[in-house]
């Protein structure tokens, strides 16, 4: 689909300096680094046309006062997924997974073929984009993982035509994939904005909250914002697997995640007596003490501070472009390949994660240095 003067958009783009150029296995594109007006940032370009950024969605803190504040329609309500977003098209024959940040990502286009049946998709629906969450322990960006869940997969949360922004409606998407072999998240069925609807909606939450799950997300039947809301424990782990990035991590991060566990905990009533809390308080404690600790271990150890992982990808070739995009992804964190061994008809590959700025604060506090806060 042609944008209307996307030309000018792109100029204005360049003198911004908000437009990169980038190339992947041949094909060439361009991609927003920042927000310009309509183009969000992670907007690609690729000839005319245009995969727009993914917008971000509203957290609410309170769910009742929340959806009764601010829908008036029937709402769908989605089970979030909890790891990292893409978004996926078919560009010149060739499928890809596109980044938050825009970037095509050589692990998710790379494993694509295992996580669904995108090739029947594009071939009928060749101007859609497929926007979902990959989860599972096997990838390059996040530590934490859903329970079983052995190696990776797919959940498509949303899908919107090439050159806009706007998602077609739960309702649409549920009468498109269904029709293919494409995972989707888990929806709870069509709500109204009444108190006995949110308190059945309370109950799904608790169960969430038991299962280790991340949250809901909440889509207006008509409208186009939606509204996301986590559950009270998945804070916790949150803070668990960012512990060890404390020295470098905002300190927002960490009081957030305390906030909204507290709200959420009061809400949904999932504390009564008092040695639940105590529980939780010392659930809480380990979560930033063991992350910590693991980190100061490790400089120690092998003078940085580090996260070893491991992956599975198809395509040899694919595994430096891999390394490539993680360094160039950001520049506090350095990725360095561990090993690469066969493994069925699979590469399985071992990758090294050193934290830049944490291993700096850890030589300095070590070393005795000083500072002012």
């Amino acid at each position: 689909m042609i944008i209307e003067d996307l030309e000018g958009y792109l100029n204005l783009a360049r003198k911004k300096g908000v437009l990169e150029e980038e190339e992947f296995e041949g094909l060439k594109y361009y991609r927003f680094s920042d927000d310009l007006r309509k183009y969000l940032r992670g907007t690609v370009v690729i000839g005319d046309k245009v995969v727009f950024g993914y917008h971000k969605i509203a957290r609410i803190l309170s769910l009742e006062n929340g959806i009764l504040s601010h829908i008036k329609e029937p709402f769908y309500v989605e089970e979030k997924a909890d790891g990292y977003n893409v978004r996926v098209v078919s560009v010149d024959g060739k499928i890809v997974a596109f980044t938050r940040g825009g970037f095509i990502c050589p692990f998710t286009t790379d494993r694509l073929p295992d996580l669904g049946d995108f090739e029947t998709f594009f071939r009928n629906h060749p101007d859609m984009v497929i926007a979902g969450e990959v989860v599972g322990p096997g990838n390059p960006y996040n530590e934490f993982s859903p329970a079983g869940i052995e190696d990776i997969a797919f959940f498509a949360f949303d899908i919107f035509p090439l050159g806009s922004w706007r998602s077609l409606s739960a309702e649409e998407r549920y009468a498109i994939l269904e029709k293919y072999d494409i995972p989707q998240v888990q929806s709870f069925g069509k709500f109204f904005p009444e108190t006995k609807e949110i308190e059945r909606l309370k109950d799904i939450l608790k169960s969430l909250n038991e299962k280790g799950a991340e949250g809901i997300v909440i889509k207006p039947q008509y409208g186009r914002r939606k509204f996301k809301y986590v559950t009270p424990f998945i804070n916790i782990s949150d803070i668990k697997y960012s512990s060890h990035l404390i020295a470098e991590l905002p300190a927002e991060f960490f009081t957030q995640r305390i906030i909204r566990m507290m709200l959420s905990m009061d809400e949904l009533k999932v504390v009564r007596e008092e040695n639940e809390l105590k529980e939780i308080a010392q659930r809480l404690g380990e979560a930033f003490i063991e992350g910590f600790s693991k980190a100061l271990k490790d400089y120690k150890s092998k003078g940085k501070v580090t996260w070893t992982f491991s992956l599975r990808m198809r395509t040899r070739e694919r595994i430096e472009l891999l390394v490539n995009h993680l360094n160039r992804a950001s520049k506090i964190v350095k990725v360095s390949l561990v090993s690469v061994d066969k493994e069925d008809s699979y590469w399985r590959v071992v990758l090294e994660k050193h934290f830049l700025k944490s291993t700096d604060f850890m030589a300095s506090a070590l070393r005795g240095s000083f500072y002012f806060d």
